[in-house]
């Protein structure tokens, strides 16, 4: 256990009703009682049990200046978040109240706490593993209620609780394993080869494989879908960003080439978290501006999950439309035609036979017409399987570099080999996978990873 006591602004600094300055250490109680006057003076801070909460007031501790009045917590070892001391001061929000707090505990000779230090001291003390860290992460960037959900979810029992029960069982198949390569031959009714690939097969690979089918779940409510508005210059793509953020975002006008970078905002469809970026026009152009614009589009399509492609639905395809598409057909996108407000019923069907496509959209960026179709069309494409979010067995990245690996090695375990190595095998396999379940959960994981982690908290958390 780390021996410093620290402290920090848990809440955004500025104006509020109230802030809160955290502190948590085996000192934590200490460093209070020379600032803290409690409105009931019979009642000592020393001898209060954990999960008390008192009312008083800080003062300066060398010329008793009143500075706030207060509500302190006191969580006492082991019954807090993190398994240490914490003190909590509410305090009335403020940026010179607050951090007028925080210079006097810092003067006393506590020490400022690191990015996500409080909840890496609960993660080092066991009070979490780091699945459930990174679910705090997940539920502290949540950009929607669904990824939110997903956060809480993953805090409380979601792929760890997975991940333990696939660890009991490799500790168990490896127990067997071993006393069958040691005393198979003395003990009745020991587990052939054959019979312990059918349980990896059944128990372990068969689960991490369909933990990994939804990684993409998890990706798309984390980080959300990335949205490409792409086609030539004045088919309304402008507009069409305009439309689906429901204000005016983007500059629209009748000249082509009026965007010259690219533009990106974030809408939710559903609870999905959607990103549209909206590209300068295609066009063979001589402006170097026009060009840059250009290149930055191109770019922005080569990352994209989704491309729209926008045509001018009143006008058939020409050359520069179907260079586009030509580019596209290795890529996940939607044809959408626009200004059909622009097209009678009579020539509809006219621009219909010039412009063989199959799945486009119709709309109208200026009048709304199709954005429903639209948005669901998004959804379809964004594919979260409601199931699988329901269950929260949603890794993430690094979460699915390891279960890929313990894939790699469960399916080296299943495959046959001649002779008496096969046990030994197996039983390798089976330590690797444990260790790759180990550093799921946090255990033996290297520090650097750690840091990693732990750098995407703020500085209070």
């Amino acid at each position: 256990m780390n021996r410093e006591t620290i402290a920090a602004i848990a809440t955004p600094l500025g104006t509020g009703g109230i802030s809160i300055v955290k502190i948590s250490g085996p000192e934590a109680v200490a460093a209070v009682v020379p600032l803290f006057r409690p409105r009931n003076p019979q009642r000592k801070l020393q001898h209060l049990p954990t999960q008390t909460m008192i009312y008083g007031y800080i003062h300066h501790p060398d010329n008793g200046l009143l500075i706030d009045e207060v509500l302190l917590t006191i969580l006492k070892e082991p019954r807090s978040f993190n398994g240490e001391d914490i003190v909590e001061i509410n305090c009335h929000g403020g940026l010179q109240v607050t951090t007028a707090i925080l210079d006097l505990l810092l003067q006393s000779g506590l020490r400022l706490a690191e990015p996500g230090e409080f909840t890496r001291r609960a993660f080092l003390n066991g009070r979490i593993d780091l699945t459930q860290v990174e679910g705090t992460i997940d539920l502290i960037h949540a950009r929607t209620r669904r990824a939110a959900r997903l956060g809480s979810q993953m805090m409380a029992h979601g792929i760890g609780v997975e991940i333990r029960r696939l660890a009991d069982i490799v500790i168990e198949l490896r127990a067997l394993i071993e006393a069958a390569i040691d005393f198979g031959d003395d003990i009745e009714g020991a587990a052939p080869a054959m019979s312990l690939r059918d349980r990896i097969t059944s128990e372990l690979r068969l689960p991490v494989e369909n933990l990994l089918r939804h990684y993409h779940d998890g990706r798309l409510l984390r980080e959300g879908l990335r949205v490409v508005l792409a086609g030539k210059p004045n088919v309304g793509k402008s507009s069409l960003m305009n439309q689906l953020l429901n204000h005016e975002r983007a500059i629209v006008t009748d000249v082509p080439g009026t965007t010259r970078d690219t533009i990106e905002e974030s809408i939710q469809i559903n609870g999905i978290p959607i990103r549209i970026c909206d590209t300068a026009g295609l066009r063979s152009s001589d402006d170097p501006l026009e060009r840059m614009g250009q290149q930055r589009a191109h770019m922005a399509i080569d990352t994209a999950d989704l491309i729209l492609l926008m045509i001018d639905g009143s006008q058939p395809l020409d050359d520069n439309d179907r260079h586009l598409l030509g580019r596209l057909t290795h890529r996940s996108y939607v044809v959408v035609r626009n200004k059909i407000d622009l097209v009678s019923d009579a020539d509809m069907l006219t621009v219909l036979d010039q412009t063989p496509l199959r799945g486009y959209l119709d709309i109208s960026a200026l009048d709304g017409t199709g954005m429903q179709r639209l948005k669901n069309r998004l959804l379809e494409a964004a594919g979260v399987d409601e199931q699988a979010e329901a269950e929260a067995c949603l890794p993430n990245t690094r979460q699915r570099e390891l279960l890929k690996r313990a894939l790699a090695v469960l399916t080296s375990a299943v495959e046959p080999v001649m002779g008496s190595e096969s046990l030994d095998t197996m039983a390798m396999d089976l330590q690797d996978c444990q260790r790759y379940f180990n550093q799921i959960l946090g255990i033996d994981v290297e520090q650097d990873v750690l840091d990693d982690i732990f750098a995407r908290f703020c500085i209070g958390k």
